[in-house]
């Protein structure tokens, strides 16, 4: 989806009870690893996905969220080969990318090695050249003219998004015909959930039909990851949300802004996240790589960049990662377009300090099940301080040493987490961009 995301209205259709997230063991127990497909292989398609398997395992991910792998739309269509984001059939697969034969290849060797697979999927519009353009033409949102309409904000204005049609939910055969295509997804291949792009665009009320329809429909766990930040995504039953305030925070920390306020608003969201509910962690996505920098230029190289991973992973909620992050590649990946990923980085080091911030939040218990509270410093507004349980994380937000005590928490003795050393003093000596995770 594109950057600028805002709150909609819902329309006044039937009104459905809210539904709770399940407590399911894999989706509280996982990492998630974004795929663009175009981007992931030189080949740039579903067995090149299927051939980097080992790659994604290596980082300590256990979830594949592929990006769009539906036809793209070509009416309309912007930059050289068009928005995944405009799909043209929500029940085939783009040829560029392969057969139906390939995308069961890969959905079969993800789950034999224990991982799974989430499709994206886009609930709020489609490519000007899908047959439901033609075939339900009352699916869509029309104008004063009578024309179908290019996305509106929820204000009612229209977007830039011309290359796609506003798909209109107060229309029940609309509704009924969207969850038929994802419930087509789960039947078929086994999916193991959905990313739903623009979430918040689309009417709450159709979430509340849509999502108990898809949980049982399903043998399995579904993880359901709104592409939203607002905490109600969590009462219509989705999994997981997105942290993009904390992530907005982040970068405004980097910028000189109060380390400690940083932490003071992810505790109060974390008192304020519904029951089942979690945030999906991240420093860049295909959006933010896109419109945005990769973290490598963003927070001031890798150092900048893996500090501010370590601060934003580790706190309560789901880490992502996006393809080429593992490597800190310092390429800006477009969406219309195709630019294999460089793999082969000088730094050799950046795979294995993702897995083991990834392989933390995974199995200590500190960060799986301990709550967060904020701890001070000699040096609150430059060093990102929390505890998780019996951990403590500090991560030093600016580009010069901090020596720092810590309140409430003995460092002295303390094993660092990242690099197995045992901390001999009463203070901490943080470099530029230095981070430390430490458990007595």
């Amino acid at each position: 989806m594109r950057k600028s995301l805002l709150l909609l209205t819902a329309v006044p259709f039937a009104t459905l009870p809210a539904q709770m997230a399940p407590d399911t063991s894999w989706v509280q127990r996982s990492a998630v690893y974004e795929v663009f497909v175009r981007d992931f292989s030189p080949t740039g398609d579903l067995k090149g996905v299927t051939a980097g398997l080992n790659r994604i395992q290596a980082v300590g991910a256990n979830v594949i969220w592929l990006m769009p792998i539906y036809p793209v739309g070509v009416l309309n269509h912007k930059g050289e080969l068009g928005s995944p984001y405009a799909v043209r059939d929500y029940e085939a697969i783009n040829p560029a990318f392969g057969t139906e034969s390939d995308f069961r290849d890969l959905v079969r060797a993800a789950h034999n090695r224990g991982m799974h697979v989430i499709l994206d999927w886009v609930a709020n519009h489609t490519a000007w050249d899908n047959p439901w353009i033609k075939a339900h033409p009352d699916w869509y949102l029309h104008n004063a003219k009578g024309e179908i309409s290019v996305p509106v904000d929820p204000q009612g204005h229209l977007t830039d998004w011309t290359d796609v049609a506003q798909l209109d939910y107060k229309n029940p055969e609309l509704r009924k015909g969207m969850i038929a295509a994802m419930k087509y997804w789960i039947d078929t291949y086994q999916i193991d959930g959905f990313r739903m792009d623009a979430a918040g665009f689309v009417p709450d009320a159709f979430w509340q039909e849509c999502i108990p329809a898809l949980r049982a429909e399903s043998r399995n766990a579904l993880m359901l990851l709104a592409e939203w930040g607002d905490l109600k995504m969590h009462r219509f039953g989705f999994d997981l949300t997105y942290a993009w305030d904390s992530y907005g925070g982040l970068k405004d920390v980097w910028k000189g802004k109060p380390a400690s306020a940083w932490v003071e608003r992810e505790i109060a969201d974390q008192k304020a996240m519904p029951k089942g509910g979690a945030r999906m962690r991240f420093t860049t996505n295909h959006d933010e790589t896109a419109w945005d920098k990769p973290p490598v230029i963003l927070f001031g190289g890798a150092p900048g960049a893996r500090a501010a991973y370590v601060a934003e992973a580790l706190l309560p909620g789901r880490p992502e990662i996006y393809n080429g992050q593992d490597v800190e590649s310092p390429q800006t990946l477009g969406i219309f377009l195709q630019q294999p990923i460089q793999w082969d980085q000088p730094d050799k080091s950046a795979v294995p300090f993702y897995h083991r911030i990834i392989s933390l939040d995974l199995t200590d218990p500190s960060f799986f099940l301990g709550p967060l509270a904020e701890v001070g410093t000699s040096a609150p507004n430059d060093l990102i301080a929390y505890t998780r349980g019996d951990a403590l994380v500090v991560v030093n937000a600016r580009n010069h040493e901090i020596k720092t005590t810590v309140n409430g928490y003995r460092v002295k003795g303390a094993t660092n987490l990242l690099t197995n050393a045992v901390v001999a003093g009463d203070t901490l000596d943080l470099p530029a961009y230095g981070a430390v995770v430490l458990e007595r």
